[in-house]
């Protein structure tokens, strides 16, 4: 053990080495100090009072079921999706897969799903919007953050959903459409700030003004020369 004298010539227990090892503590418990900090990440007090399709989760899951092409006609029986109410679906294998199956494992085939809301093959574009995206449209509008995205396999209908024909149009045309018609009186109309990066702007001189304007116009008889 290293000492050193003090003021009274005893020695006295150096800082580095503990003078005393059985007192140095074998392990430590740390349960006295944890802490459960579940409910700060916790999404029940981030917005209470919205109302999203009727449910209390925060995260609605919706299914659009498409209708058969001609081709999928010819080659396909029977579907495979059978909507059983607003919320559920059953889930089962085509009567060309069900004929090579033995019948032990025929009978395990079928699969029930449960979703926020079912959407059947006859659902227009307007209903599917009415029926799922209006909602987190209004909430957007009284100040609170919605996200909205389509997943599926390729040649589900995601781009039909989201984007539409011209005849037909999807979720984002009619969300805009909302959106503008609801800020119609609010819209500031002059052309004297741009946007600059991501959270900045530009304030435009007269002359900078009517540049940008005539940008514009340049730009919108292009695009109606191509339609």
């Amino acid at each position: 053990m290293e000492s050193h004298l003090n003021q009274d010539g005893l020695p006295r227990p150096s800082y580095v080495f503990s003078a005393d090892p059985i007192a140095r503590p074998s392990e430590i418990n740390f349960d006295g100090i944890k802490l459960d900090l579940s409910h700060e990440f916790s999404l029940v007090a981030a917005n209470p009072g919205a109302n999203n399709l009727g449910s209390k989760n925060y995260l609605q899951v919706c299914l659009r079921i498409r209708p058969f092409t001609q081709s999928e006609k010819e080659h396909e029986a029977e579907g495979c999706v059978q909507v059983l109410d607003s919320q559920t679906v059953l889930l089962k294998d085509p009567q060309s897969i069900l004929g090579q199956l033995s019948e032990k494992s025929s009978g395990q085939v079928a699969q029930k799903f449960s979703f926020s809301k079912v959407f059947g093959p006859e659902t227009s574009q307007k209903d599917f919007f009415l029926g799922c995206i209006m909602q987190p449209v209004k909430d957007l509008l009284k100040g609170h953050s919605r996200l909205i995205f389509t997943y599926g396999l390729t040649n589900s209908g995601k781009t039909y959903t989201f984007q539409g024909t011209e005849e037909n149009i999807g979720i984002l045309p009619r969300t805009l459409n909302v959106l503008f018609d609801s800020l119609q009186e609010r819209l500031y109309t002059k052309m004297n700030f741009k946007p600059h990066r991501c959270r900045e702007y530009l304030r435009l001189s007269s002359d900078q003004e009517k540049e940008e304007g005539a940008n514009k116009s340049a730009l919108l008889r292009q695009i109606k020369e191509v339609l």
